[in-house]
């Protein structure tokens, strides 16, 4: 029974589970050196509640995992409209349970602290369902924080906003857009959510408004995948920019201010159609509809925000690593006000490719980390290596066996 632990990853999405899953390639032991903590009852975190219309051949956000491909869990091998919320929890589930990467969950993480007078950290967590939570915490040398941001949707304030009555809704509230068929709803961002959203409205309301901050820059993709509707945009120039906003500590610009949009066929089709026509900016909601900065007005039923998300990363608040521009600096992986702290997919304009590439690179960094830092001193134990939790149960690992 022990209170310590090297290394702590907060996060069980892709680049979470990368990077556990290169630390034990490395020859670390799960429970032993370091541990992950979800907040999610059940592999495959915000996927088990995406939207019924997103398919496998679709979206360009599922990628294949390191070591994926040795269980034969290839994507490419489910038929193209299997839904993702269906196939990315059941790959998951498979990808944990054959590396014993002993995922504990739910365990939501409330916050990180610094231990008085060491160089520990200890980080506080929920372990179990509401009802059932209790309070637990673990000391560590380093955290790693793989949280993302699909947990933090963003919706900006705009005049008018209460004397409209029809709905409002972001995008990563909702499983799905049949509410909206029939209606003349109103979609405001220009991500990759937002055309998501549009592509889908398509066929269910095609009297369908957009609305962007800019005029929406369409890019030929570098490169392309086997799937003619899917792309995955290379710009060093965009890469460069999001690394100096990062190493500043600067406001995120949105992702797609950075890389613009891909134009795939899909994509393409439906701006030759004229229905991917962005009418610029809202100047405000009115009663029952909305008035563009060009001063045109438009009759709507509801509004879809698809206008980004939030990192989320309030539980490292006690630590103090936002700078005067709302974000904390990393440089390559790491804090530079805390060289404890590490970030795996944090920052503006980062693929979901991105992301993996630098969970394994931290994870490679970890080790030599480490050398670097003392040893956590034990104090009285609050938790023991058998321990693990796969739902809302805790089973010990001869149990799973």
């Amino acid at each position: 029974m022990r209170d310590e632990i090297d290394i702590v990853v907060i996060g069980a999405g892709a680049a979470g589970l990368t990077a556990a899953y290169t630390l034990k390639a490395l020859g670390l032991a799960p429970f032993e050196d370091f541990i992950v903590l979800d907040a999610e009852t059940a592999p495959g975190g915000s996927w088990q509640r995406g939207w019924d219309f997103a398919t496998i051949g679709r979206s360009a956000e599922v990628i294949e995992l390191p070591g994926m491909a040795e269980l034969g869990l290839e994507y490419r091998r489910l038929d193209p409209d299997t839904p993702t919320r269906e196939a990315v929890p059941m790959f998951r589930r498979r990808y944990e349970d054959a590396y014993e990467l002993f995922v504990m969950r739910p365990a939501k993480v409330e916050r990180v602290e610094s231990v008085p007078r060491e160089q520990a950290l200890r980080v506080h967590y929920r372990l179990g369902a509401d009802e059932l939570a209790h309070e637990r915490s673990i000391r560590a040398r380093i955290v790693v924080n793989a949280t993302g941001h699909w947990a933090s949707p963003f919706a900006p304030w705009v005049p008018g906003t209460r004397d409209f009555g029809g709905s409002q809704r972001h995008v990563a509230t909702l499983e799905s857009l049949d509410e909206f068929r029939g209606m003349r709803p109103l979609v405001v961002g220009g991500g990759r959510s937002a055309l998501a959203v549009l592509r889908r409205l398509e066929r269910i309301a095609p009297e369908t408004l957009w609305s962007t901050r800019r005029a929406p820059d369409f890019i030929e993709p570098a490169r392309m995948s086997l799937r003619a509707d899917r792309a995955v945009p290379a710009n060093e120039e965009a890469r460069a920019r999001a690394e100096e906003l990062l190493e500043r500590g600067a406001a995120f610009p949105s992702d797609v201010s950075l890389v613009g949009i891909p134009l795939t066929r899909g994509i393409h089709d439906l701006v030759r159609s004229g229905f991917l026509a962005s009418r610029g900016p809202i100047e405000r909601l009115i009663p029952g509809g909305v008035r563009f900065a060009d001063g045109s007005e438009e009759r709507i039923d509801a509004v879809l925000w698809a206008t980004g998300f939030r990192e989320t990363v309030r539980h490292l608040a006690p630590l103090h690593l936002r700078e005067a521009g709302g974000t904390a600096r990393v440089q390559e992986g790491w804090s530079r006000k805390d060289r404890r702290i590490a970030f795996v997919g944090y920052g503006p304009g980062r693929t979901p490719h991105e992301a993996l590439e630098d969970a394994v690179r931290l994870a490679e960094q970890l080790i030599e980390r480490l050398g670097e830092l003392p040893p956590v001193r034990a104090e009285q134990p609050s938790w023991e290596r058998s321990e693990w939790v796969r739902g809302a149960n805790v089973e010990s690992t001869s149990d799973r066996r």
